[in-house]
């Protein structure tokens, strides 16, 4: 039996009756643990099953299956591949990660002007200072809630000085961000999402007449096929930068935390073994991946001996792949002594995550800073964890003492 009364979208013919499985990837646990709820779908579920929620849509929660989709960009495309069929009424573009080959690669190219490893390398200074600032404004106070405290304005504030942004609207980037990123719906989302873009075609006017060495003057400078680009994906592409490295870095952020919270021998262990912290990172990174990507199947098709057509879509359920116990011993327990940790957490393929630099420098001086200056740290008494789930999994907040 389905299990709420919402309108159920039709079985299409091509889909067999023991493949389907009801999931609804925006429905939350009760408990706030995102992870587990996907990797119990690899026991409960087809490896590749068609849900009828949200339109209907094909889920894989397999590594490898994951990894082939991802790889495969001819046969999965990023065009018009949407969660559920509203979201096609609402155009937002957000390039390059909603382009396929030739053009994804060429604005791609343009993007990592500013985020290739030596250029994020120049910023560690910077953030390790507003990391320090950070921790001085509460670790006086025996505990925070995380988020508000850290794990938002790090990343904002980060964002903001790589732009070139004045600091002093960060209440309001803060405010659009959450209303972005917190909204239960579209229509919630989309004011917040309208003042922040007016306010990035302010900044692209100031900087077409005074141009600096920050992205937005970059991208303004720049040519795809000989052609300058247009304010409009000048615009489209910063859109994309805050969105994406806001999600990908606070959410990290909140739920390794949240684990070192619960686990003071790895915290200590860390404490003691600050060099450990990046592998650390990776295998924390694995545990609690939080990310599903939709693409559209181009053309008929078979995957692990399923049978797609063109035009289904196909979700790729990132916290299940990287909970794979065909990919990784004992999947559930967080181990910082593994020789590897396999995961899809910054995706991979042509389309891997562009400020994947960022978000591991962000990452590894967070907790290098954060174990160094702060007591042993636990969640709070009468602290219950909240989730929300759909495209990128996220907790709402995170009480913390010390």
């Amino acid at each position: 039996m389905f299990k709420t009364k919402v309108k159920l979208a039709p079985i299409p013919s091509h889909v067999p009756k023991d493949l389907v499985f009801d999931f609804d990837i925006f429905e939350a646990p009760h408990d706030g643990d995102i992870q587990k709820k996907y990797m119990k779908l690899q026991s409960e579920a087809p490896d590749i099953f068609y849900t009828p929620r949200n339109g209907g849509q094909w889920v894989s929660t397999r590594f490898a299956e994951c990894q082939t989709i991802m790889r495969t960009p001819e046969i999965f495309s990023s065009q018009r591949a949407f969660f559920r069929p509203d979201m096609a009424k609402v155009k937002i573009s957000l390039p390059p990660q909603d382009m396929d080959a030739p053009d994804h690669i060429k604005h791609r190219l343009l993007a990592m002007k500013f985020l290739s490893p030596r250029k994020v390398q120049e910023m560690d200074n910077n953030i390790r200072k507003l990391m320090v600032e950070l921790i001085d404004d509460v670790v006086d106070k025996n505990g925070c809630e995380f988020m508000a405290a850290v794990s938002v304005p790090l990343p904002v504030k980060t964002f903001m000085t790589m732009m070139g942004m004045d600091l002093s609207r960060y209440t309001q980037f803060v405010k659009w961000a959450n209303g972005i990123l917190g909204s239960e719906t579209i229509l919630q989302r989309l004011p917040h999402f309208i003042r922040m873009t007016f306010y990035l075609k302010s900044l692209i006017r100031k900087r077409k007449k005074q141009p600096g060495n920050d992205p937005v003057s970059l991208l303004l400078a720049s040519e795809v096929d000989g052609q300058p680009l247009t304010d409009k994906r000048v615009l489209e592409i910063c859109n994309l930068l805050f969105l994406a490295g806001l999600d990908t870095v606070t959410n990290a952020m909140t739920f390794i935390t949240k684990h070192l919270a619960e686990h003071p021998e790895q915290q200590q262990y860390l404490r003691e073994n600050p060099d450990k912290i990046p592998v650390a990172i990776e295998e924390m990174m694995r545990r609690y991946t939080f990310v599903n990507i939709p693409r559209r199947v181009t053309k008929d098709t078979e995957i692990a001996g399923v049978s797609l057509r063109a035009e289904d879509i196909i979700i790729s359920a990132f916290a299940a792949a990287s909970n794979d116990p065909r990919s990784v011993d004992d999947p559930n327990t967080v181990d910082f002594n593994r020789e590897k940790s396999p995961h899809l957490a910054f995706n991979t393929g042509p389309h891997s995550c562009a400020g994947v630099s960022l978000a591991r420098m962000e990452l590894r001086v967070y907790l290098e800073e954060w174990l160094a200056r702060v007591p042993p740290f636990r969640l709070a008494d009468g602290y219950e964890p909240t989730a929300r789930c759909g495209p990128v999994m996220a907790l709402e907040s995170l009480q913390l003492s010390w």
